[in-house]
């Protein structure tokens, strides 16, 4: 390594390790706070309320999250102290725990949340009979490092002024947004633009749902986000197959030029947070929707339903109680159905069933055999545990490496002869490089091994300390390769197929909403939140589409899917584009284009649809479907209504040509064999 490499080396661990510097201050804080005001038989906690702090530092944090801290250590210390109390119980509680910390808080999209609360459900279980003969101290231990942890969090938002970034993303994507409506006015929607418009509509995407499911941004930012995702998903449907010949160029620039300005003075009234300035552009909004006339059907549709999304957007900035934004409880249903899916199919559910199966064995093992230090089978095992099983054969290597080298240097250290005054200082001086490393690496795994054994030496023999490390690290190998072979195995065929089929089950949902909401009123919050879950696991299929075949399938199930990539792609971009049909036929009916002495026709061909939205089903009856549009007398409804069953045709032939391989679960032999 020549010598500038070396120095830029260092120059970035440098900055790692002072951008760690809070966390490892953290950890550092709570242990002394734990061992001198209650005792080190405690400290097991330290490490899992650092993490949470580590998670939260860079986020927004809204008052309910500091209530959040408070009542769900409540609840997993109860757990845990129900779990200890014998065999049949442990076995129990640990199989149904995960299914509240795992299956309800994590995704696929966001697969570690669940992390810091379900360690320290299994961190409280690996010393019983501190939690048994001293639960009310134990209690205190959590409150004050909840206590710790929300004055951190506290002091960290103010000083770092946390509530105005995710406001500053969120203007960041609007001035993006009027850009590519000034670009698509001077250049058409063709080439690098159609990238880039769907490049802005998965970033509102994800911004919109990382905010609302990880309560990142404040409530009004939260709320924007998502009526912007929306909006930019109505502009990416410019990206279908508008007309843009001369006859339509002109009158669409315009259009496109007037739009761009709009929502430049969107933008700054927003900015301004003022409700006056929000009310003043309502009627130039209204006015653009009623005085513009557009020939061309889909960019007609686009313009409407842009301008509508608009005036939505300034009656609600402009109400201080956002209360046309605000989820009902039976709007809240309506969305934890599509989101999760209480079935083994689920990624969710799989990864829970995979979770609670680790923790009943390694914490059963360690409350029936109270050897001295076998809770590190349990804690290797939870910690090589990963949503994704090709992560954890690689946690697997990396901690073992780690460990066998973390190990190799307790018994340097061992020779010095250290008081406990020295292994102390050299304790904490290992806890920042351990903070600074990257999690699951073997830096990781060694810095927390020379950690956790040096700290342990100093009541118990070096050698014993070691050797149980390394036995408790391959019992929890062996735990964890078998119950990811065996339980709920999930390859990334099983994946994909999943989020297809999910897909098919959301567009079946989504034509429920439309169904009420040409009899009823349904939430515009809603279908905005249906529809971004939609964009989320599209963009996980569509990702998984894009690496097939670019690097020789090991995976004999993925290599068979490699196969058909073509089918595949054009299977991926069906389902998007049926549901951005989907998305402007509700606002249509949102909009009473539906008369009412048509709506038992559009029932029948809600009904047609719906009969058809299983996979083996799909894009069947199209002749009858055409016969239904036809009756309708309104052309706008009768165009989307023609693209979505032109697409679901299209999708039915893809998934033909694929020979099912696309929405056919692999079996569970094929799985283990792997």
């Amino acid at each position: 390594m020549s010598i500038d490499k070396t120095l830029i080396w260092l120059g970035n661990k440098r900055e790692k390790l002072v951008d760690t510097l809070p966390t490892i201050l953290f950890f550092i804080a709570l242990l002394w706070i734990v061992t001198l005001g209650f005792g080190s038989d405690y400290l097991l906690v330290v490490s899992p309320y650092t993490t949470l702090f580590e998670t939260r530092l860079r986020k927004y944090n809204p008052p309910t999250q500091y209530a959040r801290f408070f009542l769900v250590s409540a609840f997993v210390l109860l757990a845990a102290r129900v779990a200890v109390s014998n065999v049949v119980l442990s076995v129990l509680v640990n199989l149904c725990v995960p299914f509240f910390l795992v299956f309800m808080r994590s995704s696929q999209l966001n697969p570690r949340r669940y992390f810091p609360y379900t360690m320290l459900f299994c961190w409280l279980e690996l010393r019983p009979y501190a939690i048994v003969d001293t639960f009310w101290t134990q209690a205190a231990v959590l409150v004050t490092s909840c206590g710790l942890l929300t004055l951190c969090l506290l002091v960290a938002g103010i000083a770092r002024h946390r509530a105005d970034e995710p406001r500053e993303q969120l203007h960041d994507c609007i001035r993006r947004l009027a850009a590519d409506l000034r670009a698509a006015a001077a250049t058409g929607t063709d080439g690098p633009l159609r990238g880039e418009l769907l490049r802005l509509r998965s970033d509102f995407a994800r911004l919109a749902y990382t905010a609302r499911e990880d309560s990142s941004a404040p409530a009004r930012v939260t709320d924007l986000l998502d009526m912007f995702a929306t909006l930019a998903q109505r502009t990416a449907y410019l990206t279908g197959s508008s007309d843009w010949t001369e006859e339509h160029a002109e009158q669409h620039n315009q259009a496109l030029i007037s739009l761009a300005e709009l929502t430049e003075e969107l933008d700054v009234a927003l900015r301004l947070e003022s409700a006056e300035a929000c009310e003043a552009l309502l009627p130039k909004a209204r006015a653009l929707l009623g005085e513009t006339k557009i020939r061309e059907e889909r960019f007609r549709i686009f313009f409407q339903g842009y301008l509508n999304l608009v005036i939505l957007i300034l009656r609600t900035a402009a109400d201080p109680h956002q209360r046309p934004w605000r989820l009902t409880p039976r709007g809240l249903a309506r969305v934890a159905v599509f989101r999760k899916r209480p079935s083994l199919d689920s990624f969710e559910m799989r990864f829970a069933v995979r979770c609670g199966a680790v923790l009943a064995v390694s914490c059963t093992v360690n409350l029936l055999f109270p050897v001295e230090k076998l809770y590190w089978f349990a804690l290797h095992a939870f910690l090589l545990l990963q949503p994704f099983p090709d992560e954890s054969v690689r946690r697997m290597r990396t901690r073992m490496v780690g460990t066998a080298i973390g190990c190799v240097f307790v018994h340097a250290v061992a020779l010095l002869n250290l008081d406990y005054a020295g292994i102390t200082i050299l304790g904490m001086l290992l806890v920042a490089p351990l903070y600074a490393s990257k999690p699951g690496s073997v830096t990781s795994a060694f810095f927390a091994t020379a950690y956790a054994v040096t700290m342990a030496s100093v009541s118990i023999d070096d050698s014993y300390a070691t050797g149980m490390r390394l036995v408790s690290l391959v019992l929890a190998v062996i735990t964890v390769a078998l119950v990811n072979r065996l339980v709920c195995p999930t390859s990334d065929r099983r994946l994909f197929v999943a989020n297809v089929r999910q897909m098919f089950d959301m567009i079946e949902h989504y034509w429920d909403l439309v169904r009420e909401t040409l009899v009823g009123r349904v939430d515009t919050v809603v279908s905005s939140e249906t529809l971004l879950h939609f964009q989320m696991v599209h963009t996980q299929a569509a990702r998984f589409v894009e690496g097939l075949g670019k690097g020789g399938e090991k995976d004999p199930e993925v290599a068979e899917l490699a196969r058909y990539r073509n089918a595949a792609e054009r299977a991926t971009f069906c389902l998007w584009e049926i549901m951005c049909e989907l998305e402007q036929l509700e606002l249509m009916v949102r909009l009473r284009e539906v008369r009412p002495e048509e709506h038992k026709t559009f029932q029948k061909i809600v009904e047609l649809a719906q009969s058809n939205c299983d996979p083996r089903r799909f894009g069947t009856g199209i002749a009858d479907a055409r016969g239904l549009v036809a009756r309708l007398s309104e052309p706008d409804l009768r165009y989307v209504l023609g693209q979505y069953i032109e697409r679901a045709g299209e999708l039915r032939r893809a998934i033909d040509d694929a020979q099912g391989a696309l929405v056919e679960k692999p079996s569970y032999l094929d799985e283990v064999r792997g």
